[in-house]
């Protein structure tokens, strides 16, 4: 059996946090005083985020631009089920936001954001307004779990880590204290930030089971009919490699999590656990929200396609929050963060820009060195005014898709702080 911690305690925490280097501040960062106006706001430093103040700063470098992270530094998701499975540390997927006030000018706001005034057009904060021309929101998504309250309790014992930071750093531990039993992952329903990610997590903890030869088992819970990527990749990893430690249930809704008994409850049975991760449905940013830019009963913005413009002029919503053709994926958010820079520059000189063309990539791995992947197109159909989606998918895992899968996230982050 596992031992029995009920968690992380702050000293243990912080001298975790150190020994990756996550106590010392990365930078000293500006705070509004009072009231500042730019001529872009960027709201969020995740992918969407940076990738949008770097290109309007690198293509256009008087342009005035403010970018605003709660976050003291950018961890990546991708790639970070192979953090908490043990395979790298926390410190690869960690960058600090200096690099785009030192080398590009953009003016990096360390604060957490309490409202969008879209009438006023400021962004307000803990410590002031800050005025804008533009708005571009990134701020990523929440966990929709306002009507199944047993989730808040649960994400404070079996973190989900698909925020990025304590989550993760919580999970990793709770996973390397861990010694035998019974290990419970779950799925949720669509859409959700990067679909490959629940998939890739129980390959990667089936594989740790098998690779530290624990006595243990893995449920995973699937809310879904099949994965919702790479089903044929995924399944012939699960039945042909990790048969023997993992149960993979499919179907499966999650009804109740109780904490106390560490049972997780679904409309395909009861299932104990002394590990869990249970990964709740999500939503955009309740930030959205707050600001009115969801209608009743929408979970994510709705935007133009070709423009990913909000309802409201000059205020435009990106990655995981809006609700696209696209998946919602980092590479997907780096993506509109260039289309968005770029519409943005073209705007202010009195011109128009639109992309009727994307492509998309996704790896995942499935055992700790094999990896399968997706390359999807999306031309836009005039007559039909949505974009069709073309899809390729390797599905035989492979070192070489590891690396390639390795070399494309590296090539991701230069792009962003390089």
């Amino acid at each position: 059996m596992s031992k029995k911690s009920s968690g992380v305690n702050r000293r243990e925490f912080l001298v975790g946090a150190s020994a990756i280097g996550l106590t010392a501040p990365l930078l000293v960062y500006s705070k509004p005083q009072k009231r500042l106006k730019a001529q872009v706001v960027v709201v969020g430093g995740g992918y969407g985020g940076v990738t949008t103040a770097k290109y309007l700063k690198k293509e256009n470098p008087q342009l005035d631009v403010v970018l605003i992270e709660e976050r003291p530094f950018f961890m990546s998701c991708p790639m970070s089920n192979h953090f908490l499975a043990g395979l790298i540390e926390l410190a690869p997927l960690c960058f600090s936001y200096n690099v785009l006030e030192v080398k590009y000018g953009v003016k990096v706001i360390q604060d957490k954001v309490l409202a969008v005034e879209l009438d006023r057009k400021v962004v307000r904060t803990s410590t002031g307004y800050i005025g804008y021309d533009y708005l571009v929101l990134s701020p990523g998504i929440d966990y929709d779990i306002e009507d199944k309250p047993f989730y808040k309790e649960s994400l404070v014992y079996n973190p989900p880590a698909f925020k990025p930071g304590s989550e993760h750093i919580y999970l990793r531990k709770l996973i390397e204290d861990f010694e035998g039993g019974d290990i419970v992952i779950t799925a949720p329903p669509p859409p959700y930030r990067c679909p490959p990610a629940p998939y890739e997590r129980a390959a990667l903890i089936a594989s740790m089971i098998k690779r530290n030869k624990l006595k243990s088992h893995l449920y995973f819970i699937d809310a879904n009919e099949r994965p919702l990527i790479n089903s044929e990749g995924f399944l012939s990893a699960y039945y042909d490699l990790y048969k023997d430690v993992a149960t993979y249930i499919t179907s499966a809704q999650v009804r109740e999590v109780d904490v106390g008994k560490r049972v997780v409850k679904t409309s395909h049975g009861d299932f104990k656990y002394d590990l869990a991760c249970v990964i709740p449905p999500m939503k955009a940013n309740n930030l959205l929200e707050r600001a009115g830019l969801l209608k009743k009963g929408q979970k994510w913005v709705e935007v133009n396609p070709l423009t990913f413009e909000s309802s409201v002029k000059n205020v435009f919503v990106i990655g995981d929050a809006s609700q696209s053709y696209l998946p919602k994926s980092g590479y997907a958010a780096h993506s509109e963060g260039k289309l968005v820079a770029k519409l943005i520059n073209a705007r202010i000189k009195g011109k128009e820009v639109k992309e009727e063309y994307m492509q998309m990539i996704c790896y995942a791995m499935v055992s700790d060195k094999e990896a399968i992947m997706t390359e999807t197109s999306f031309r836009y159909d005039s007559v039909s005014k949505r974009f069709i989606p073309s899809h390729r998918e390797d599905n035989q895992r492979k070192e070489a898709t590891a690396k390639r899968y390795e070399e494309w996230a590296k090539g991701l982050w230069r792009d962003m702080f390089s």
